[in-house]
């Protein structure tokens, strides 16, 4: 891009328009070993697709509520907001980025998670993504944030936190516990370490698989 310096550990991924990140795709990077993310996409307003870039504001607000629930640094993504010539500034967008990334330290040991509760949040976070109820109250607040026409972060993500709080939290609850029980029994402290979850959500959740007979 225009010959700018970059610092040598970032990996550009192009896509058609911002707006075509799927909340799915940021999981998949830090599952595949990135320490942050970064979603640069045109000016607000400038969109050739019209709101491309509105839609993933939505969605940088909507990562930063899961990597909220699973204990994740929400710095670890950014979202910017660039045109085409501004190469220059881009540049130290990428600078500023990697050094914060550097001062947080590797993705799980800076947020102090070891390895295998680091891996166990991140499946559940994928799964998260995946699944159809969390689909479907996603697709939903986007629609109704492009009806309202309010795209402030504010307004966003206090939606975000009224339509997706509740699902984000019990499907990910839910796949953890599931996945630590199928390991074999769990006090309810190593549920607790593994989850974050108080007890009260952890027996909830146990005697909802009672009732599903899982």
């Amino acid at each position: 891009m225009a010959r700018q310096n970059y610092p040598p550990y970032h990996r550009t991924v192009r896509v058609m328009c911002s707006g075509r990140v799927d909340p799915l795709f940021i999981i998949e990077g830090f599952l595949a070993g990135a320490d942050g993310i970064m979603v640069a996409g045109c000016k607000l307003g400038e969109c050739k697709y019209l709101s491309g870039n509105l839609e993933a504001v939505v969605m940088g607000e909507v990562i930063y509520l899961v990597l909220e629930n699973i204990g994740l640094n929400i710095k670890r993504f950014r979202k910017e907001w660039v045109s085409s010539s501004e190469s220059a500034r881009i540049a130290e967008i990428i600078k500023d980025f990697t050094k914060i990334l550097k001062e947080l330290g590797p993705l799980g040991k800076g947020e102090g998670l070891d390895k295998e509760t680091l891996i166990l949040r991140l499946r559940a976070a994928e799964n998260l993504c995946k699944n159809m109820q969390f689909r479907a109250q996603y697709a939903n607040l986007c629609k109704e944030i492009k009806k309202l026409g309010d795209y402030s972060e504010e307004s966003i993500k206090a939606k975000a936190q009224q339509k997706l709080s509740k699902v984000i939290k019990n499907k990910l609850y839910e796949f953890e516990i599931k996945k630590l029980m199928k390991q074999g029994p769990q006090s309810l402290e190593i549920l607790q370490e593994k989850t974050g979850a108080t007890p009260e959500e952890i027996q909830k959740i146990l005697e909802s698989f009672k009732k599903k007979g899982g």
